[in-house]
């Protein structure tokens, strides 16, 4: 069996800027003061990461107490305002994950960078929280390579099986970082260019799967799972 550990943003939807706004909003909140996170690269970062970022961006102190209530708050202000609207399901998504749902010989579960509570809130949107019962978040830890152990943990616990990241899980994500602790942590690199970085990017990084999008699923499985 393998387990199929997806990212979110990039890979399953799009939230179109939602995100940066909240964490903007949020911090503007906390700081009484505009705050901007213009220049800050959120793509493959877990949102402790982005957060910490943001704060010396604009000049200030990024203690573990600050970046703690900013995350708070963003969780808040995303609750409030994120709607289905706002996110969208990349194509071949909802197909993929209803096949892959009911096959044998794969589980699945989630590798993102997303505190848990957001990682939940974008995928219920369109009903898509119910294929994925385990994952391992940006709320479990600031270091993305962290994240593809503890998932695998998660799901050994969740299923019965025997699950060891370096023989059964297969990371499918959109930037670098994602292939970067697939690596780390022994499991199987499939990269998908639906986010901000196109084929030449990715390819520089030697996944061990490339696609331009998502194929359809017996072609998903065929290359998966043939090792």
């Amino acid at each position: 069996m393998r387990l199929l550990l997806f990212d979110i943003d990039g890979t399953l939807v799009r939230v179109n800027g939602r995100g940066r706004e909240a964490v903007n909003a949020a911090l503007s909140s906390l700081m009484d003061q505009p705050i901007s996170a213009d220049g800050v690269t959120f793509s493959g970062r877990t949102d402790p990461a982005i957060v910490e970022a943001v704060l010396t961006h604009n000049g200030l102190s990024a203690t573990d107490a600050m970046i703690e209530d900013v995350i708070s708050t963003y969780v808040e202000t995303m609750r409030d305002v994120l709607t289905p609207a706002d996110v969208e399901v990349l194509p071949g998504v909802s197909d993929l994950l209803t096949k892959l749902d009911t096959h044998p010989d794969v589980h699945l579960g989630l590798v993102t960078g997303n505190v848990e509570p957001i990682a939940y809130e974008k995928l219920s949107t369109h009903g898509l929280d119910e294929y994925f019962p385990v994952g391992a978040f940006g709320s479990d830890h600031a270091e993305r390579n962290r994240l593809p152990e503890l998932a695998t943990r998660r799901a050994a616990d969740h299923t019965g099986h025997a699950f060891r990241t370096h023989e059964h899980a297969v990371v499918v994500g959109d930037t670098a970082h994602d292939i970067e602790c697939a690596r780390a942590a022994g499991a199987q690199a499939v990269a998908v260019c639906t986010g901000r970085y196109g084929r030449n990017d990715l390819s520089q990084h030697d996944p061990d799967l490339l696609f331009d999008s998502l194929p359809g699923p017996a072609a998903f499985l065929r290359q998966t799972l043939s090792d």
